[in-house]
């Protein structure tokens, strides 16, 4: 059975009042989703609430899902509708962690600035691409879903997936050159 196949028969189950076959959709889509959501909050925690949110939702809104039409698309609709709803009420509000241990007394390793400064520049690189390329590089070269998976998830079409995923990569490639040249110079 296909994927398409074994989510509408788990949409089945489920509407038959199988909780076990929702709880095996929702382990299907739980990585995807949560990389997902993570491109609208600052934390994993946030990120969970609006997957739980999401699926949530799904779950309610299951008997208006149109079977003859795939799962993932229209639940990815919904996760993204969740987590831009949730932005907005929260607001834009950035807030950067300080690393573990860190103080301004201490004495930090070279490497231990090298790996900071790379991520410094690592997230205001990303804070810099739309939400789409942020979405498609974090699913494809984090997560390690395929193009077609991601276009499935985002509901978009595998060209505008590799199209995203390009402009991302060159992006960050860009931002992140004089951290490579500086380093090259050492």
């Amino acid at each position: 059975m296909d994927d398409a196949g074994l989510d509408t028969t788990l949409v089945e189950r489920t509407l038959g009042g199988d909780r076990r076959a929702f709880d095996q959709l929702t382990r299907r889509y739980l990585r995807a989703a949560l990389a997902a959501a993570w491109e609208y909050c600052d934390s994993l925690a946030d990120a969970e609430d609006i997957v739980q949110e999401a699926f949530l939702k799904a779950l309610d809104g299951l008997g208006t899902f149109d079977r003859s039409r795939p799962f993932a698309p229209w639940f990815f609709s919904i996760l993204r509708n969740t987590a831009r709803n949730e932005a907005a009420r929260r607001g834009r509000w950035r807030m950067v962690p300080v690393p573990d241990g860190l103080s301004d007394d201490d004495a930090r390793s070279e490497a231990a600035l090298d790996r900071s400064e790379i991520r410094a520049a690592l997230d205001e690189a990303l804070v810099g691409l739309s939400p789409m390329q942020r979405a498609c590089f974090r699913l494809c070269d984090v997560e390690g879903f395929r193009g077609p998976e991601v276009a499935e998830m985002l509901g978009v079409s595998d060209s505008t997936v590799r199209v995203h995923l390009y402009r991302a990569r060159r992006t960050l490639r860009e931002a992140l050159r004089p951290l490579h040249d500086e380093r090259s110079v050492r």
